[in-house]
């Protein structure tokens, strides 16, 4: 749960960076899912993001494993 807010905050302050044309904004404006926010992010050439992403999520799969 604590990692979920995490990944939220990190959104939020992510955002404030982004132009309001740029897809990985409008995808968060959204609200669309961490997943295709964070495949966005990769598009748009994100990488730190989507690698914090990613790293979000296999730690979300090693506590459910």
């Amino acid at each position: 749960m604590e990692q979920h807010a995490g990944l939220e905050d990190l959104l939020v302050e992510f955002r404030r960076m982004l132009p309001a044309q740029c897809e990985t904004a409008q995808a968060i404006d959204r609200q669309e899912p961490f997943e295709r926010i964070a495949l966005k992010a990769i598009e748009d050439g994100y990488i730190e993001f989507s690698q914090q992403f990613t790293q979000f999520m296999e730690t979300c799969l090693r506590r459910n494993a």
